[in-house]
Parts: C-alpha cells; structure tokens; sequence
C-alpha cells in the first residue's frame, strides 16, 4: 500500500494555520475579561468598586515542533474553598461632625478558606444621606467635602475618591495585606468631614469589602454613622466705636466787684455863736448884738443801695470820684461858716466906730 506524502511546505502552512487560530483565541478571551471589569467599575457596581488583584496576562501557546518537548515541573495553585471575610473591627458605633476631628475605622479582613491568601485588598464605600430621602435613600455628596486614609503598616496614606453610575463613593488603596488561613489581619480607615457641608446631611452609609489575588470577593459590611452639621453662625458686625465729646473747659466764675456800703450821712454839731467882747469904755445903753440865725439843717436824704455791677472778667475797675456825702450837707456848712464870718465883721465895726 503506497501512502501519500505531505510536502514540507504543506506542513508548515497548517502548523501557521493552528498558531494563528490559538493566538487570535486567547486575545479574544483577554478582551472580554477587560471590557467585562472596565464596565463593571464604570457602572458603579457594590463588587465592582473593589479594585481587584492585577490578573498576569495569559501568553500565546508556543507552536508545536516534532522536537522532543522537555516540559517543567508546575506548582499547583493554592485551592480556596470560599472567599475571604470582612467587618468591622471594635467599632460599636459611628458619628462624625463637620469641620471636627477624625473618625478612625477599624477593619478585620479574616480567611477561613483553607489556603494563605498572599495580598488581599480592601474597599471603603461612603453614601450620603439626607433628610429627606427616606430610608435607604442615598443622595449625591461632592466629593471635596469627605476625606479618607489608610493605614496597614504603620504609616497613613491619603486615599483619592472614586464614583461609579450610583452616588456612592470608594476608597481603595493600590496594596493590601497578606492573611494567613485560619487568622486574620487588621487595618485602619480614617473619615473627616469638612466644614461646609450640607446641612441636610445627617447619616453616611459607610461599606467595607475585600477583593483576594485570585479575584474571590467578599460579602459587603455595612453600617451607619451619624453625622452632625453645626449651623454657621454670622458673625456680630463690627461696630465703629462713638468718638467721644471733646470735654468743655471748666468755666470760671467771674469776679463780682462787692457792692460798696452807702456812707450815712452825719449831721455835723452846731458851732455856738460866741458872744462879742464887751469893754468898759461901752455904753449901757448900746443894744448888744444879736446872733445869726442858725443856718438851717440839712434835709436827711436817705441813700439807697447802689445796685451791685458785675464788670467783665478782664476790665480794670475805673477811679471813682466825687464825694461821698450828699451835697446838701456841704452846702448848709457852708452856709453856717458864712454866717458866722458876716457876724464877725459886723462886730468889729461896731468896735472900732466906738472908739
């Protein structure tokens, strides 16, 4: 029986055939595993927000050789029966307050799945909620106004926020921790809330969950913390302070000149009339002079207060002057003097003609 003999040049074009059909397979299957995890992120998924563990990229199968095939020993990956757990760790409650301090979160991530898990990652969620959208409702948050940290090893790292379709926003860090089976590991997230926030904002949603190197997901925990938006106060316009009233100098009591006493007027005694000397040689018979009538007195004027003048401060008083008594007193003096010299003459011409 005669058998048929395939060219060499046949038998390359099939082995090209075969190596072409296995090439285009695999990067057929890497496609749709990508565009499966991208629109799984995109569309806000609980599971999807989890940043899962880089998958190696498969290689291209070798094209076949008629060579002997020397091939190396393979290590069985580690089989887990199940997926790694999450929670909250010594975290009875939650409650934070705009513009205050920091909320730290505990987390335990435990395995109990039979098999080491070598890196496995957590995921923080946070969903806000105001008042009024009922139980359950979610509503969207800005992004700016929450803060997240993480520390695994002793040291923080801040943490960008991501959203998907839904409001809820994630946390997750680029490495995670390893877990040994039958133990569990522990990690901290830290919260804060900035001042400004909105005032309908009373409770955050907060979520955790944990994505393993083999892609194994765990079941979300969940839970409420209260949060607390002081109402801003306004602040007291500030006022400009009065100036106050320049003080008026003190006056000064001006000097009053003391009304001087009106002097009383005094009526002077009556000079007595002395009689001529008489000689021997006279005669009895010659009639002896007769006195002056006394000059008659003066009427008593009765002075009234002179009215007290106030000068200006600052004027010199003026000399005063005059006499103080009335003139009537001067005048009947005078008249008295008068008569009593007119007496006088008269007497000592009437001597001498005796003579």
């Amino acid at each position: 029986m005669r058998t048929s003999v395939m060219p060499a040049s046949a038998k390359n074009t099939v082995v090209r055939r075969r190596v072409a059909a296995v090439a285009a397979t695999v990067l057929l299957a890497g496609s749709v595993q990508l565009l499966t995890a991208e629109s799984s992120w995109a569309c806000g998924s609980s599971d999807g927000a989890v940043a899962a563990a880089p998958k190696a990229a498969a290689k291209a199968a070798a094209p076949k050789t008629d060579t002997a095939k020397t091939d190396a020993p393979k290590t069985e990956a580690a089989t887990h029966n199940g997926a790694p757990e999450i929670g909250f760790h010594m975290t009875p409650s939650l409650a934070v307050t705009a513009g205050g301090p920091k909320v730290d979160i505990g987390v335990g991530i435990a395995n109990f799945t039979g098999a080491p898990y070598r890196n496995v990652v957590p995921t923080l969620s946070l969903a806000a909620h105001m008042t009024g959208d009922g139980e359950g409702g979610v509503s969207y948050l800005d992004s700016k106004y929450l803060a997240v940290e993480y520390n695994a090893n002793g040291t923080w790292q801040k943490l960008s926020l991501r959203r998907g379709c839904d409001p809820t926003l994630f946390a997750t860090p680029a490495k995670g921790v390893p877990v040994a089976d039958g133990r569990a590991n522990h990690v901290t997230f830290r919260v804060s809330l900035a001042a400004g926030a909105p005032d309908g904002l009373d409770l955050i949603y907060v979520g955790l969950g944990a994505t393993a190197e083999d892609g194994s997901r765990s079941e979300w925990a969940q839970k409420g913390m209260t949060v607390k938006v002081p109402k801003a106060t306004k602040p007291a316009p500030t006022t400009t302070p009065a100036k106050p009233a320049p003080a008026k100098p003190a006056e000064t009591a001006k000097p009053t000149t003391p009304a001087k006493p009106a002097a009383k007027p005094t009526t002077p005694a009556k000079p007595a009339a002395k009689p001529a000397p008489v000689s021997d040689d006279t005669p009895a018979a010659t009639a002896k002079p007769t006195a002056p009538a006394a000059a008659p007195a003066a009427p008593k004027s009765t002075p009234s207060a002179a009215p007290a003048t106030t000068a200006p401060a600052g004027t010199p008083e003026l000399a005063q002057t005059g006499a103080d008594t009335p003139n009537g007193l001067l005048a009947g003096i005078a008249a008295g003097i008068a008569a009593l010299g007119a007496g006088m003459v008269l007497t000592v011409r009437r001597l001498r003609a005796q003579r």
